[in-house]
């Protein structure tokens, strides 16, 4: 059986899409920058979640860092794709934090106020990324996600083939 990709997207520290990524990439420009919030050397997306938000026009406030990052990476990916009811659609994401920045960030604030928000845990499970993008896409066949840190991408990869192989 042969596996093909038919679409490929990205938002990164070097560009907010393939093209950008291309060019960074062929210019040799670097991503790596002194983050203000945590004093080190990191590689992150400049754009703050209110820009993400804006930019890419998702209007939920309770989205974690990681679904404002992949939603705009996932459209680009499927493109103009349209689900075809002969064609079997999965979704397999990956992931090694999920929606940890929001779990963190209601944490102290419900320690603060001393009224938790069980609302805002809801984005925490790893899964829930993973249960937009599908929704965004129109994929309601086989949806899974797979955090194993830094191997999550490589083990979604391998874990796709594998079905596939399988029918």
């Amino acid at each position: 059986m042969k596996i093909f990709v038919t679409g490929i997207g990205a938002i990164t520290a070097i560009g907010g899409n393939v093209v950008e990524n291309l060019n960074s990439l062929r210019s040799l420009r670097t991503g790596l920058h002194k983050s203000s919030e945590y004093n080190l050397i990191t590689g992150e997306v400049s754009l703050t979640n209110d820009q993400l938000s804006e930019c890419f026009h998702l209007h939920d406030q309770n989205y974690s860092r990681t679904t404002l990052l992949s939603l705009p990476a996932a459209r680009e990916a499927w493109g103009n794709n349209m689900r075809d009811s002969r064609i079997s659609t999965g979704l397999i994401s990956s992931t090694s934090v999920g929606g940890m920045d929001r779990t963190e960030k209601y944490y102290f604030h419900d320690r603060r106020t001393n009224s938790p928000s069980h609302y805002h845990l809801m984005v925490h499970d790893n899964g829930t990324t993973t249960e937009l993008l599908a929704e965004e896409l129109g994929i309601t066949g086989y949806i899974s996600t797979i955090s194993t840190a830094c191997s999550s991408g490589a083990n979604s990869i391998m874990q796709a083939a594998r079905l596939m192989e399988a029918g």
